[in-house]
């Protein structure tokens, strides 16, 4: 990897110019999901997070200040099957970002640190910096990634962020420091204490391209199993479908997912040639070389329609689901882009969803324990739908109701 050292400063730059950075019109969010992190042989990752909250700092005040909670989702390869990693593990780090402040690291060096290097995702949540492990409202942090490979090639893309919708309170102030409403440790994607995720993501491909698909569960926990419906038509409108099943994380070609996608089966499928326009300047053969590879397009829309254990016990009807299109080792087209979202939402997501077991909740709390609240079951199936109609929560008084 000694000959990757010399493309830093350059990628670095790359990622500051980048027009993409730019052109999806998201907000500043409280956390920030990255959908790839990479490093080790073959590959190094450079994270940057940046604070855009102006108000300054006073002998008597943070200001703009916050903490960023760093929270690295490392998975654990299934040698057998790629999409169902044996394992989730969290390392975390907490810095400090002042107001206009900027925090880029290489992923090598901030990440747990392994032989064989580690690849996952990353969560970056903004803490109350006047209260230990407190996520708090601080819709100010925008964030990037940049991949690099052992050939050279190189992507960005921006992280996913999400806006808090609880209102917390400036530390030393009167009111709810932390997003944390259930008190599970977790950071929900609910619509109570951060924005939900889409429910339906969309994406475009150019098949062959080399690219891959980067997807996340934030359904169940690190061990339950998301199965998604793929639903795809080529540029012919001819549709086709598939279903997958991964857990935690996966990024795998797209032809991993499904021969589908495959450059030679699309082929065999009625076509559109006046659809595929590449017949231009620089893109013709010259006399001699030869045809031109088959090149095929198309579109796809994805859907969880169940999320399991292992062992096959329903957890929801229908999960959370995040992704971008990202790009292998030895190539960068089509590489970096987050998918497109549905205007409907997703209510089940969570980030560490770990202490508490969905399918043991009824038979947990029972009236009066643990003591501070009890479960009311949903009138329908948990299929996550908003508004949400997951697990809810009544206070309750001392005996119980």
């Amino acid at each position: 990897m000694r000959h990757i050292a010399p493309f830093l400063a350059a990628a670095l730059l790359t990622a500051v110019l980048a027009p993409g950075a730019l052109a999806d019109g998201r907000n500043p969010g409280s956390a920030l999901v990255y959908t790839v992190q990479r490093s080790g042989p073959g590959f190094f990752t450079v994270v940057s997070v940046t604070n855009t909250n102006l108000t300054p700092a006073t002998p008597t005040s943070f200001g703009g200040s916050t903490l960023v909670h760093f929270e690295y989702a490392n998975v654990i390869p299934n040698p057998v099957d790629p999409c169902l990693p044996l394992n989730c593990v969290i390392f975390d780090r907490v810095e400090f970002l002042t107001p206009a402040d900027t925090l880029s690291v290489l992923t090598s060096c901030h990440n747990a640190v392994t032989p064989n290097g580690q690849q996952g995702y990353l969560v970056v949540s903004a803490q109350n910096p006047g209260q230990f492990d407190c996520p708090w409202t601080f819709d100010y942090l925008i964030g990037s990634s940049l991949v690099v490979n052992a050939s050279g090639g190189m992507y960005g893309a921006n992280a996913l962020p999400f806006e808090a919708v609880v209102q917390t309170m400036p530390p030393m102030a009167a009111g709810p420091l932390c997003t944390d409403v259930d008190g599970e440790g977790d950071l929900d994607f609910d619509g109570i204490e951060y924005e939900p995720v889409a429910d339906v993501l969309y994406g475009g491909f150019l098949a062959p391209a080399g690219a891959q698909l980067a997807l996340i569960n934030l359904t169940g926990g690190p061990t339950a199993r998301n199965t998604l419906q793929f639903d795809i038509w080529n540029d012919n409108e001819f549709p086709l479908s598939t279903t997958k099943t991964f857990a935690c994380w996966v990024d795998v070609p797209l032809s991993g997912i499904s021969p589908l996608f495959s450059a030679g089966f699309l082929a065999g499928v009625p076509n559109d040639p006046a659809e595929l326009q590449l017949a231009c300047a620089g893109f013709d053969n010259a006399p001699g070389d030869g045809p031109l590879p088959t090149v095929e397009t198309g579109w796809f829309r994805i859907e969880s329609i169940n999320v399991s254990t292992p062992g096959g016990e329903t957890i929801a009807l229908d999960g959370a689901v995040v992704g971008a299109i990202t790009a292998g080792t030895g190539t960068v087209t089509d590489g970096g882009s987050l998918l497109w979202e549905s205007t409907e939402q997703q209510c089940n997501g969570a980030f560490q969803d770990l202490q508490i077991d969905p399918l043991m909740c009824m038979a947990f709390y029972e009236e009066g324990e643990p003591g501070d609240g009890k479960v009311v079951e949903p009138e329908g199936p948990n299929d996550g739908a908003c508004p949400c109609d997951d697990l809810k929560y009544e206070e309750m008084g001392e005996g119980g109701i």
